[in-house]
């Protein structure tokens, strides 16, 4: 039993992989990345990262703008909140 563990596992350690094809596309992408066509490294992907970093900053600004809201709420006196005088 453990012979043939072994044996398993050595088989899968040592088994021809096609690299080729998977260093092929790796390179081709650095060039992709590395073009000088004056576009950002984080759009450098087209629409998809687009879409992305627009959404991206979309959500942070919507996430400051509640910050700031909260704060605000939070830093107003009592009676300013329910609408009574107590003076």
């Amino acid at each position: 039993m453990i012979f043939q563990k072994r044996y398993f596992c050595r088989g899968l350690s040592t088994t021809k992989v096609n690299r080729t094809s998977s260093l092929n596309k790796l390179k081709k992408l650095q060039a992709d990345f590395q073009a000088e066509d004056g576009r950002p490294i984080w759009l450098k992907r087209g629409r998809s990262d687009r879409i992305l970093s627009s959404l991206t900053f979309f959500l942070c600004y919507v996430g400051i703008l509640m910050t700031l809201t909260t704060i605000y709420d939070n830093a107003k006196p009592s009676s300013w909140k329910t609408g009574k005088q107590t003076c």
